[in-house]
C-alpha cells in the first residue's frame, strides 16, 4: 500500500514539475525538443511504474 503511496506522490510532483516548466519555457526549438523528449522518459515512466506496482499487487493478491 505504501508503494502506491509514493508512486501517487510522485506523479503528483513530476506533474507539477512539467506544469512549471511548460508554463515559463522560452521558445526556443531545441529546448521544445528536449521538453517534448522528456515528456515522453516521464509518461514512460509512469506507465512502467503503474504497471509495476500492478503486476506486484496481483501477486500479492494471488
Amino acid at each position: 500500500m505504501s508503494a502506491l503511496i509514493i508512486l501517487f506522490l510522485s506523479i503528483v510532483a513530476l506533474l507539477f514539475l512539467v506544469q512549471q516548466l511548460l508554463k515559463n519555457s522560452p521558445e526556443g526549438q531545441f529546448l521544445k525538443s528536449i521538453r517534448d523528449l522528456l515528456l515522453i522518459i516521464l509518461t514512460l515512466s509512469i506507465s512502467i511504474g503503474v504497471f509495476y506496482v500492478g503486476f506486484r499487487l496481483m501477486r500479492y493478491l494471488l
